[in-house]
C-alpha cells in the first residue's frame, strides 16, 4: 500500500465518513474480496480504479424508522417486557442498548460494498453499501464522497444509527467537518423517549438534535395517530428532553384541536417550558376551560400559569411558582376572577324564580373580583433549626365552593390556615414559636382564637430506663371578632402551662412496665373588658398526677398467636376550675382550645379526656384491655384484635362546663384489622353500650387490591347521644363505596357512591373511565354532589345538588392537562396514589 505521505499535498488522516466522528482508518471490502486499507486522501498519487462486483446486491428496505425498530410484545425478552407498559402492544428496541459498545473515535471504520469507484477526488460505492464505526452504523444503496470537501452523499434507502436513535430517509447530504446531516423524506426513532416521526426535511446536528421541517412526531406506537404534533419547523433535543417548534397543530384522531405560532414542550419525564394540555369541563352546564403553560425556570424553580375561562362567570388566571433549595422549599398559588359575572347555577335559579332567596342572598358575590393566594414554606431541612409557613386566603367564604382551582390543591374547603412556625432543636431540649390564625370558611360557626404567639419549650432527658420531661408553654390568645355570631362575649388573654414528669420504662419480651408521676399547672391574664367585676383575671390551677402502664405477651408454641392483656392506671387531684367558669355578665366561661377526645380504643390509654390546654381534668381511673394477634405461616399478620373499657372510681367533676360526669364505667371500645388474603384487608373499630345493649359508634372498611384493580368499602356509623355539656352529637350513618377497577390493559372504570342513610340522600357520586392507549391516556368523570352552601343556607326539600362533567387527557412525550381529576381520585379513592 502506497505511503499516504508521498504527496505534500496530501491532507493528514483526520476526517471520517461517517455523519458523528472523525476517520482514523477506513477499510473497504468488496464482494471480491479485495481489501484496501486507506486514509483520507491516500489515491490522490494513484490512477483511477474501479472494483466491480459481482451480481451480490446489498439488502434494503422501504420499512420506516418506527417499523424497524419495533418489536412486538411477544418479541420481547422477560426484562423488557417488565419496563412496557401494560396498555402497550410492543417498544422500540435499540440494538445497541444495554451491550458494550466501544468508543467510536477509537474504531476502525469497516465499509462494505457491492462496488467502489475512486480516484483522487472523489469514492463512489454503490450496490450497497454499508458503513459500522462501534455503535455508529450507515447504510444506503449508494454513496459518494468527495475528499476534498469532505461532503458525503447517500441515496437510496439511506439510514444512519448510533445509540438511542435511527434514521432513515431517501436521501442523505453528510458533512463531514461539522459532523451534521441532512435527509429528504426522513422518518426516525429516539428510543428512550418512545417517539418517532416523519419529516420532508430532516436536519441532524452534531449535538445530536433534530429539525424538521413540515415534519410530525408522536409517541404512539406504529401505524397510530391517535395524536400528532406538526410543525412547520420543528426542533427535538433528545439529551436536554426538550423540543419547540413553529405554527404547530396538535391533532388527535386526525382532527386538528390546537394552534400555536410557537411551543416548547417536553421530551420524556423531564420538566421543560411549554404548554401543557388543556383541562375541558362543564359546571352547572357552562364550559370550564383552563390551558397551562408550564415554566421551568432553573433546576429548582418552575411556574405553571393557566388562563381560565369559567362560563357564565368569567376568564381568570391561576398561577403556582415552586422553589427547592438544599434547606428550605416555597410554594406560591394563586387564583383571581376579576369580575365575576355570578354564574348560572340551576339550583339557585330555582330558588330565586319561587321566590325562596333573592339573587344577592344566593349570588352575593356578583360583580366582585374574587381570589385565593396559597403560600408554603419548609426551611430546616439537613438542619437543628426548622421554619415553616402555610398561609392561605381566599375573598371570600364561598370561593372554593364556586370555582375549585383548575391546577393546584388547596388541602381545606372548610378553613384557610395562616400558620408560621420556627424551632430549634437542642441535645436535651426543643424550642419553638408559633403563629396561628385561621380563615373561617363557614358562616354558622365561630371563628377559631389567634395564637399571637405560642411560645414552647420541651425537655427530655434520660438516664438508663429513668426518664424525665419538662414542658413550658405561653400562649396570648386573640380574636378578631368583638362579638360571636349570637351575641356572646369574647374572652381574650395570655395563658402560661407547665407540665413535669418522671417516668421509668421497662421493655422486655414478656412486655413492659411504665410508672410515672408528675405535676402540671397553669395560669392566666385575662384581659378584663369582658370580665364581670367578681371575676379574676389572673387565676392560677396546679395538680399532680400518677400513672401506671403494663401489659404482658402470652405467645403460644407455635410463635404464631400471642395474647397480650394491659392495665392502665391513672391519677389526677381533683382542682376547683370555679374561677374559669362564668366568668362574664353572660355567663361564658374560659376555652380558647378545648374540646372533649372522641371516645376510642386509644382514647382508654390516654392521661386527658380533653384536647387543649384549659382543662386539668381529675380522674381515678383503670383501664383493662386485651389483644390477640393470629400470624400466618409466613409469618404476615393474619388478625389483630383488641378490646378494652375504662372503669371510674370517682365522679369526674371538671368539664368544659359545671356538670360532673357520673358514669362508673365507659362503654367497651374496640378495634380489629384482618388481612383475609395478602389483596383483602378489613379494618374497623366500634363502640358498644353494656348498659343499653346499643352500638354507639361504628366504623367498617374493607379495602381490596391486586394488581391494578381497588375496591374500597366503607361504612360510618354514630349514634345521636347527649354530650358532656348537654349538647347532643350528630347521627351519622353513611356508606361510601370507591372503585378503579381495570377491565383491561387499556380500560378502566373509577368512580364513588357516597351515600347517608339516615338522610337517605347522596352527599357525592360519580363515575368515570380511564382509558390508557399507551400514547395517550383520557379521564372522564360525570360528578354529582350537594349543594353544600344551599344545604345549609337553605330548607329547599329537593334538597339541590350540583354536577359537572370533568375531561382531562394526557399525551405521553407532551405532559398533563390539569389536576382537577387526579386530585378528587386521590381524595376520593382510598390507594389511588399509590397505583399511580
Amino acid at each position: 500500500m502506497p505511503n499516504p505521505n508521498a504527496d505534500d499535498n496530501v491532507r493528514p488522516q483526520q476526517k471520517t465518513l461517517s455523519a458523528f466522528i472523525e476517520l482514523q482508518s477506513l477499510m473497504i471490502r468488496t464482494p471480491l474480496m479485495c481489501t484496501l486499507f486507506i486514509t483520507t486522501g491516500a489515491l490522490a498519487e494513484h490512477a483511477p480504479q474501479q472494483h466491480t462486483a459481482s451480481a451480490t446486491t446489498y439488502k434494503t428496505t422501504t420499512r420506516t424508522a418506527a417499523q424497524t425498530d419495533w418489536q412486538a410484545r411477544d418479541q420481547l425478552t422477560p426484562e423488557q417486557i417488565s419496563r412496557l407498559k401494560p396498555a402497550c402492544y410492543g417498544i422500540y428496541v435499540d440494538p445497541f442498548a444495554d451491550k458494550p459498545t466501544p468508543d467510536p473515535a477509537n474504531t476502525l471504520i469497516e465499509v462494505d460494498a457491492g462496488a467502489a469507484n475512486m480516484n483522487t477526488t472523489h469514492i463512489e460505492l454503490s450496490q450497497g453499501v454499508h458503513v459500522r464505526q462501534g455503535a455508529r452504523i450507515i447504510e444506503a444503496n449508494a454513496m459518494s464522497f468527495d475528499k476534498e470537501t469532505e461532503q458525503a452523499s447517500l441515496r437510496g434507502h439511506v439510514m444512519i444509527r448510533q445509540t438511542g436513535s435511527l434514521i432513515l430517509g431517501h436521501t442523505a447530504s453528510v458533512n463531514m467537518i461539522a459532523n451534521e446531516a441532512e435527509f429528504t423524506d426522513g422518518s426516525f426513532v429516539i428510543h428512550a423517549q418512545h417517539l418517532r416521526g416523519t419529516a420532508g426535511r430532516l436536519a441532524h446536528a452534531s449535538s445530536g438534535k433534530l429539525v424538521l421541517e413540515n415534519g410530525t412526531f408522536t409517541s404512539c406506537e406504529p401505524n397510530d395517530k391517535s395524536w400528532l404534533l406538526s410543525g412547520k419547523k420543528l426542533t427535538l433535543d433528545p439529551d436536554a428532553q426538550q423540543g419547540y417548534g413553529r405554527d404547530v397543530v396538535i391533532r388527535i384522531a386526525g382532527i386538528p384541536v390546537l394552534y400555536t405560532p410557537y411551543i416548547r414542550f417536553p421530551l420524556g419525564s423531564e420538566r421543560q417550558t411549554g404548554l401543557l394540555t388543556p383541562s375541558i369541563g362543564t359546571v352547572d352546564g357552562g364550559l370550564d376551560f383552563a390551558q397551562p403553560w408550564y415554566w421551568n425556570i432553573a433546576p429548582n424553580q418552575d411556574a405553571t400559569i393557566t388562563p381560565r375561562y369559567v362560563n357564565r362567570r368569567g376568564a381568570m388566571l391561576e398561577a403556582e411558582y415552586r422553589y427547592l433549595a438544599y434547606t428550605h422549599s416555597n410554594q406560591v398559588q394563586f387564583s383571581a376572577l376579576p369580575n365575576d359575572r355570578g354564574g348560572d347555577n340551576a339550583n339557585e335559579n330555582a330558588l330565586i324564580a319561587t321566590g325562596k332567596a333573592t339573587e344577592q342572598e344566593l349570588r352575593p358575590h356578583k360583580g366582585d373580583s374574587r381570589w385565593l393566594m396559597q403560600f408554603d414554606h419548609e426551611g430546616g431541612r439537613h438542619q437543628p433549626w426548622y421554619s415553616a409557613i402555610n398561609y392561605g386566603r381566599v375573598s371570600d367564604t364561598d370561593f372554593l365552593r364556586d370555582l375549585p382551582a383548575a391546577s393546584f390543591n388547596v388541602a381545606n374547603e372548610t378553613y384557610m390556615t395562616q400558620n408560621a412556625r420556627v424551632g430549634y432543636d437542642f441535645a436535651n431540649w426543643h424550642v419553638s414559636a408559633n403563629f396561628y390564625n385561621a380563615q373561617n370558611l363557614l358562616t354558622d360557626i365561630d371563628d377559631s382564637y389567634r395564637r399571637l404567639p405560642q411560645l414552647q419549650a420541651e425537655g427530655n432527658y434520660r438516664l438508663g430506663d429513668f426518664g424525665a420531661s419538662l414542658y413550658h408553654e405561653f400562649v396570648a390568645f386573640d380574636h378578631r371578632q368583638e362579638q360571636k355570631l349570637n351575641g356572646q362575649a369574647i374572652i381574650t388573654g395570655e395563658r402560661t402551662r407547665l407540665d413535669y414528669q418522671l417516668h421509668y420504662q421497662r421493655d422486655t419480651s414478656w412486655g413492659f412496665i411504665k410508672p410515672s408521676i408528675g405535676a402540671q399547672g397553669m395560669s392566666y391574664n385575662l384581659d378584663k373588658d369582658e370580665l364581670k367585676a367578681t371575676a379574676n383575671s389572673t387565676p392560677t390551677l396546679s395538680t399532680h398526677y400518677a400513672s401506671f402502664d403494663s401489659g404482658l405477651i402470652f405467645e403460644h408454641a407455635s410463635g404464631r398467636q400471642s395474647l397480650e392483656p394491659r392495665l392502665f392506671y391513672f391519677f389526677r387531684q381533683y382542682t376547683d376550675h370555679s374561677s374559669l367558669l362564668n366568668v362574664t355578665y353572660d355567663n361564658q366561661s374560659v376555652n380558647f382550645d378545648t374540646s372533649p377526645l372522641t371516645f376510642s380504643y386509644n382514647q382508654l390509654f390516654r392521661p386527658h379526656r380533653f384536647t387543649g390546654g384549659d382543662r386539668l381534668d381529675d380522674a381515678n381511673q383503670m383501664t383493662l384491655g386485651l389483644t390477640h394477634r393470629y400470624l400466618r405461616e409466613n409469618g404476615q399478620p393474619l388478625w389483630d384484635i383488641s378490646v378494652g373499657q375504662l372503669f371510674y372510681f370517682d365522679d369526674r367533676k371538671v368539664g368544659l362546663n359545671a356538670t360532673a360526669d357520673t358514669a362508673e364505667e365507659s362503654d367497651l371500645a374496640g378495634q380489629f384489622s384482618v388481612n383475609l388474603t395478602e389483596n383483602l384487608r378489613t379494618l374497623g373499630s366500634a363502640q358498644f353500650n353494656p348498659k343499653t345493649n346499643k352500638l354507639m359508634r361504628a366504623n367498617i372498611g374493607t379495602h381490596f387490591t391486586h394488581g391494578d384493580w381497588l375496591l374500597n368499602i366503607d361504612y360510618r356509623y354514630a349514634r345521636e347521644q347527649t354530650l358532656n355539656g348537654g349538647s347532643l352529637s350528630q347521627k351519622i350513618d353513611q356508606l361510601d363505596v370507591s372503585f378503579y377497577l381495570p377491565t383491561s390493559n387499556q380500560w378502566r372504570l373509577i368512580g364513588r357512591s357516597f351515600y347517608d342513610l339516615d338522610e337517605k340522600r347522596e352527599l357525592e357520586t360519580f363515575v368515570g373511565f380511564e382509558y390508557d392507549a399507551c400514547c395517550y391516556r383520557i379521564r372522564t368523570v360525570a360528578r354529582r354532589w350537594l349543594d353544600a352552601k344551599l344545604a345549609s343556607g337553605t330548607e329547599d326539600t329537593r334538597r339541590p345538588y350540583d354536577q359537572g362533567l370533568f375531561f382531562e387527557i394526557e399525551l405521553m412525550g407532551l405532559g398533563s392537562s390539569g389536576k382537577r381529576i387526579e386530585s378528587l381520585l386521590k381524595d376520593s379513592i382510598f390507594g389511588y396514589q399509590d397505583k399511580q
